[in-house]
């Protein structure tokens, strides 16, 4: 009688534990579907619009999710992009970049029951379908002011933007105060190439500012970068990366780069999405207190310097 006792007791606990075991189990994403609507300059851009499609990737390994990108070629695109986006049955759009604010407000009134989601986005009111997600470009171009001032000689500096929008604003607001927190008597040269993609006249640019005594340049214009790139190689200059860490692209030229976490960004958007805690009609913010920009530390910088802005860093953490 105890063995029988015994061994419907050893078969409850063990079906106790499988119920238990089956209730932990994560649900099944398999036909959750997220697309990305990537800006100009295609998802390899070495940019915001990689560095998103990376967060969905590994939100896709790691939740067992599907992805979509969609490119935009040109304005035009933008509507039509995220229309086709609805049109898959995307359970969450996620627009990349400042350029696509307008059709996002457009498609979010037309399609009230989708869930949208935005990098660098910039409103008066928030749709209540649409979540913000923003970085302090300011803080990561900051970093990288210090970092360049610190390493570099000289009082010429020069910064060369791909479209006079917040975020690139930011990087160069944030990249002057950390040179002239260094340095006060630099002068900060700044033009603008009004593209994304355009790297002959990032590289036209370039060339003037390098012929004028600049010794390092900072760009923020995503495929606009690659021409800067080119001209501080072919004349012994250097410049400054932004967005995800460039310094592979060109080990001797690269100094640092501003980084902005967008892949870690997009990779909590979609779980915070898949676990019911995705709240539209507000601003997520990412910055150095959670991590989500910072700098690049290349051999071209001295431990003496990298010390020196990762004490920084610490400082704005505790404040």
């Amino acid at each position: 009688m105890r063995k029988k006792l015994s061994i419907i007791l050893f078969i409850l606990i063990i079906s106790i534990f499988t119920v238990a075991c089956s209730n932990k189990k994560e649900k099944d994403n398999s036909n959750v579907l997220v697309t990305l609507v990537l800006d100009k300059g295609g998802v390899n851009d070495e940019s915001f619009n990689q560095l998103a499609w990376e967060g969905a990737k590994k939100a896709s390994i790691e939740y067992g999710i599907k992805i979509k990108y969609l490119e935009s070629n040109t304005d035009a695109d933008y509507k039509s992009n995220l229309e086709q986006a609805v049109d898959l049955d995307s359970n969450l759009i996620i627009a990349v970049g400042f350029n696509l604010i307008e059709a996002l407000k457009e498609a979010a009134i037309y399609y009230p029951k989708s869930s949208f989601a935005i990098i660098d986005g910039s409103f008066d009111k928030i749709p209540e379908n649409v979540t913000n997600i923003n970085f302090d470009e300011g803080e990561a171009g900051y970093l990288a002011g210090l970092a360049s001032a610190k390493t570099l000689d000289g009082n010429k500096f020069g910064f060369i933007g791909g479209i006079s929008v917040p975020a690139v604003e930011n990087y160069k607001e944030g990249f002057e105060k950390g040179l002239l927190e260094v340095n006060p008597n630099i002068e900060l040269s700044v033009q603008y190439a009004n593209s994304f993609s355009d790297a002959a006249k990032g590289k036209a640019i370039a060339t003037q500012m390098y012929n004028n005594d600049i010794n390092c340049i900072m760009s923020a214009g995503g495929g606009v970068n690659n021409g800067v790139y080119e001209v501080a190689r072919e004349k012994g200059k250097y410049a400054v990366g932004v967005d995800m860490a460039q310094n592979y692209i060109s080990p001797k030229v690269i100094l640092t780069s501003a980084i902005k976490k967008v892949d870690v960004g997009v990779e909590n958007t979609i779980k915070s999405f898949l676990d019911n805690n995705l709240e539209g009609g507000t601003t997520i913010i990412y910055s150095i207190k959670n991590d989500g920009v910072t700098y690049e530390k290349t051999d071209l910088l001295s431990d003496e310097t990298i010390k020196f802005i990762d004490n920084k860093m610490k400082e704005l953490k505790s404040k």
